[in-house]
């Protein structure tokens, strides 16, 4: 009986509708006394579950001498509900592609002014990440205080970050605090410079390519945003450019 109910519910009856129903068509044609003590629904309910199973097609009524007498229809008219409801999705499913392209037109109207901000968490999304930059066809920016977050970070799924330096090219402005170990990045994909960890005091890892800002950072798990804005991408580019200029390169 529960799966039944279960099964009914996903057609948008009640438990009480399908209650009644169910006692309907154990019963045949059947009074409302007898349907309201087969469903264990009590004889006023039971009216208004029996008008509502009435306009989903799911019952009819015929008089018997003085007595009003209620059927329920064949379970087949759930197959015609099935058709009706696929139906009426099939015709939303066109008109929506019929009005995609104005939707479309109105969501690019802003253009590249609307920043599209995502959040990422865990390996998983760290290496969803990495995946995205060694796509990149662009020159890749990274932007890294090594500290014992960043070095726990380059640790999740550690070879991934190996094959993406050695894949990927780019230049690597990197703050070192005293103790760390010197991130490692292939010197013939990569050019890299320092700068004083004293001096910038941050943390995290970013990495700036194709107008994407990626923003990795560890707590008990590591965590990125990556945000999708080509202003934004041109400001933080632009800042990267200043702290090149400035910055110690590396020794041959």
């Amino acid at each position: 009986m529960k799966e039944l109910i279960e099964r009914l519910a996903e057609y948008g009856l009640s438990d009480k509708e399908s209650l009644v129903y169910l006692a309907m068509l154990e019963l045949g044609p059947a009074s409302v006394q007898d349907i309201a003590k087969k469903a264990g629904v009590n004889r006023a309910t039971t009216y208004v579950m029996i008008e509502a199973l009435k306009r989903r097609g799911l019952m009819a009524t015929f008089e018997k001498g003085k007595k009003t007498m209620f059927v329920a229809e064949s379970p087949d008219v759930l197959k015609k509900l099935t058709d009706q409801e696929k139906k009426a999705i099939q015709e939303k499913e066109n008109r929506l592609q019929e009005a995609l392209p104005l939707f479309m037109a109105l969501f690019n109207s802003a253009g590249s002014s609307k920043p599209m901000v995502k959040f990422f968490e865990g390996a998983e999304g760290v290496s969803t990440c990495r995946a995205m930059i060694g796509e990149a066809k662009g020159e890749v920016l990274n932007f890294v205080a090594r500290d014992e977050g960043t070095v726990k970070l380059s640790k999740v799924n550690e070879q991934e970050r190996v094959n993406l330096t050695s894949r990927a090219h780019g230049r690597a402005i990197v703050a070192i605090k005293p103790g760390m170990p010197d991130p490692p990045y292939d010197k013939n994909m990569w050019q890299k410079r320092t700068i004083p960890y004293d001096k910038y005091t941050f943390t995290g890892d970013m990495v700036f390519v194709d107008g994407k800002i990626f923003i990795f950072f560890m707590k008990d798990i590591p965590y990125v945003f990556l945000i999708e804005s080509q202003e934004m991408y041109n400001m933080l580019k632009a800042m990267f450019e200043a702290v090149w200029e400035t910055a110690t390169p590396e020794a041959e």
